[in-house]
Order: C-alpha cells, then sequence, then structure tokens
C-alpha cells in the first residue's frame, strides 16, 4: 500500500493532468531539435518534459539511493570491526 501511495499515486495524478492539458491545448507549435524541427502540439511536449523530468527525479533518487545503501555498507562494516577489535 505504501509503494502505491508514493510511486502510483503521483504517476496516476500526473496522467490525469496530461489528459485534462491535452483536451484544452490542441494547438501545434514548432519544436526546433538540435538536428531538425517538427511539430507538435502543445499537450504532447508538456507530457514529454513532465514525462523527461520525472525519470531524471527517479534517476537521481536511484543514485543517492546506491551512494546511502554504500555508505552504510561501509559504516556496519567499521561497527563489526571496532567491536572485533574490542572484544
Amino acid at each position: 500500500m505504501l509503494r502505491f501511495i508514493f510511486i502510483g499515486l503521483p504517476l496516476l495524478i500526473l496522467f490525469l493532468l496530461a489528459v485534462a492539458f491535452g483536451a484544452l491545448n490542441k494547438h501545434a507549435i514548432t519544436f526546433n531539435f538540435i538536428i531538425g524541427e517538427t511539430n507538435l502540439p502543445v499537450s504532447v511536449l508538456t507530457g514529454l518534459f513532465i514525462g523527461l523530468g520525472f525519470l531524471l527525479g527517479l534517476a537521481a533518487m536511484a543514485a543517492k539511493q546506491v551512494a546511502l545503501r554504500n555508505e552504510n555498507r561501509k559504516l556496519r562494516k567499521q561497527i563489526t570491526q571496532r567491536e572485533s577489535s574490542n572484544a
């Protein structure tokens, strides 16, 4: 249940916001990529950038989680070494 609250609920909210935004904004604009340009609806571009931002946030959070796990492992190893040397 907790996993749904932290992962599923934000995704559901983002999806509903994207659908609502898409229903209201059907205007196409020219988006200039580095290697070309294309005409895309505002709602598609907004959805792409929201999704990209969400993925970048997840990647940053995962990188921090890995760093914290490594630090935790290192500190636990230090604790066991000190306990074994004091005994």
